[in-house]
C-alpha cells in the first residue's frame, strides 16, 4: 500500500480542519487558515477539500462569514474513510485486471494463489485504518502511539476476501 502525497496532504488537512474548528469563534474554518497552517498552496487545499466535501466528511457555508467544518463529530470519522475519500483502494475489484500482462484477463484469472494474499493484506489494512478516529489523531504523538499498540495487540483476525 502506497499513501501518496494526496492522501497524505487530505490527512493533514482534515487534521488541521479538526484542530482548527477546536479554537474557531464562529465553528467554520477558511481554506486560507487551513492552507497557511499547514504550508499547502490553496489550490491544493481547496481541490481536497472538495474531495473530503464529495465524501461527506466535510461541509461548507456559503458566503461573507463561510467556510467548512466536520460534517460529524470527529470520533465518527476514522482514517479509512479519510484515504478511502481521497484515494483509491489499493486491491480494488479491478487489481489483477490492471496486471494481466499481454491479455485482457490476468492468465491466472481462474485459480490464483497471490489473489488471497493481497486481498488479506487489503482487508488488514482497511480493518486496521477503520480503528483509528479522527479524534485520536487530534493527541499528541505518544497518545497515538500508546493507541496504535492497543490496536495492534486487539488486531488478531485475518478476514479473507476473495472477489
Amino acid at each position: 500500500m502506497k499513501i501518496t502525497a494526496h492522501e497524505e496532504y487530505g490527512l493533514r488537512i482534515i487534521l488541521r480542519l479538526a484542530r482548527l474548528l477546536q479554537t474557531s469563534s464562529s465553528g467554520l474554518v477558511s481554506i486560507n487558515e487551513i492552507a497557511s497552517a499547514e504550508a499547502i498552496s490553496y489550490e491544493n487545499t481547496a481541490a481536497i477539500i472538495g474531495k473530503l466535501k464529495e465524501a461527506g466528511l466535510v461541509e461548507s457555508t456559503r458566503g461573507k462569514y463561510g467556510g467548512y467544518k466536520l460534517s460529524r463529530p470527529s470520533p465518527s470519522i476514522n482514517l479509512y474513510q479519510i484515504i478511502d475519500a481521497l484515494g483509491e483502494a489499493s486491491f480494488g475489484i479491478d487489481f489483477c485486471n490492471k496486471h494481466s500482462g499481454k491479455e485482457e484477463n490476468c492468465v491466472n484469472s481462474n485459480d490464483c494463489s497471490v489473489r488471497p494474499v493481497w486481498s488479506s493484506l487489503n482487508s488488514m489494512v482497511n480493518n486496521f485504518l477503520a480503528g483509528i478516529s479522527l479524534n485520536s489523531l487530534l493527541n499528541k504523538e505518544q497518545n497515538t502511539i500508546n493507541n496504535i499498540r492497543g490496536q495492534v495487540r486487539n488486531f488478531a483476525e485475518v478476514q479473507m476476501v476473495y472477489s
